[in-house]
């Protein structure tokens, strides 16, 4: 039944305006705190509850549950997404679709599982369509060239990393082109392409410096990471105090991302010759990956622990550490490389010629 305004008159279509604008705002925006974010999402699904609007509900639902993935509650927000995956299909919501892909593509990658990631991130891409918004249309892109990356494929993700850069600008968006541009610069790093790194990121921080933003902690730890490549530890590890404590300021972004700062202050101080301070930084890092599930950053934690109690002198330690890190890497996923390559040869034959048949939408 609708409900009736103080002046009789019927507000529940205006009740219902106003709630998709807030889920709208929610959806849109990387929330800089995760925790607030959820109870944000929480009272949105209560309002669409109240309001009987079942779609309402479910796109709030899957503001929470990536808001769950993002405070470490990796395994509950696999399990809670399957509902909102079902739904999205059998309702035909292709928006929603999209954007339950790209949590599931983040909720595969922080399990291990890579080729999962990317094959969630190219169903993100496949399904952006005219209901696109602008955002969805630069992060769902940059989340692809991301999940490439990290299944070691440069060549197809830094098209599409520049397709990213390239529709950020077109479109204004300065906040993505920042994220967009330090994502890049660390996937080259990652990669071991240190002179493309270090151009890349050069534009990252000429872009901060135009448009007045603070480096934020992802930034920050991109360019500590830099800094060790070239040998300037102490730097590093100056940026990364920065970074860890403007993250803590902050709030979390993700819920990996403290590990892995951590364990590039901790390499910024084996290079300093500083092994009690690594080995302070290696226990908070394996701290926050067995709290939070954080299979693949665990790996090189303990690979970390073992060349650092190697250089200690630490023979016993360093062997413990090289078996929990054969322990930890048999746990991850299979390469699955067929079904690798499979997702590759659908990427290149729907991506091809750049933007493909996935046009941005206009405006």
């Amino acid at each position: 039944m609708s409900q009736l305004g103080v002046h009789g008159v019927d507000d529940s279509g205006a009740a219902t305006e106003r709630l998709s604008a807030a889920l709208l705002a929610l959806e849109d925006r990387v929330a800089v705190d995760a925790a607030a974010g959820y109870a944000a999402a929480v009272e949105l699904e209560r309002r669409a509850a109240a309001l009987g609007d079942e779609a309402l509900l479910m796109r709030a639902r899957l503001c929470w549950v990536d808001m769950l993935r993002r405070t470490g509650d990796v395994r509950e927000a696999a399990r809670q997404i399957k509902g909102i995956h079902a739904w999205a299909r059998k309702h035909g919501d292709r928006r929603l679709q999209a954007r339950a892909h790209l949590v599931q593509a983040s909720i595969e990658r922080l399990s291990g599982h890579r080729a999962g990631s990317l094959r969630h991130a190219l169903k993100a891409v496949e399904l952006l369509d005219e209901t696109a918004t602008a955002h969805m249309q630069v992060w769902h892109r940059l989340r692809l060239a991301d999940a490439l990356a990290e299944n070691s494929d440069m060549d197809a993700a830094r098209p599409r990393y520049r397709q990213a850069e390239e529709l950020a600008r077109e479109l204004r968006n300065w906040e993505r082109l920042l994220v967009a541009l330090n994502n890049w610069a660390y996937s080259e790093y990652r990669a071991g392409n240190l002179p493309q790194a270090k151009e890349v990121a050069r534009r990252m921080q000429d872009h901060a410096v135009l448009r007045g933003y603070h480096l934020d902690s992802d930034a920050l730890d991109t360019i500590g990471a830099i800094q060790i490549a070239n040998g300037e530890y102490a730097e590093a590890e100056q940026t990364m105090q920065i970074c860890i404590a403007r993250n803590r300021g902050a709030g979390a972004n993700d819920a990996d991302e403290m590990a892995e700062y951590l364990l590039t202050l901790a390499r910024a101080q084996r290079g300093l010759g500083a092994t009690d301070r690594a080995l302070t930084s290696l226990h908070a890092a394996h701290t926050q990956c067995t709290e939070r599930g954080l299979r693949e950053v665990l790996v090189r934690v303990f690979q970390e622990k073992a060349e650092l109690h190697a250089i200690r002198g630490e023979h016993t330690q360093a062997v413990a550490a090289k078996e929990a890190l054969f322990a930890a890497r048999e746990s991850l996923p299979s390469p699955q490389r067929q079904p690798l390559r499979v997702i590759l040869h659908a990427l290149f034959r729907t991506h091809r010629g750049g933007r493909g048949n996935n046009n941005r939408a206009a405006g």
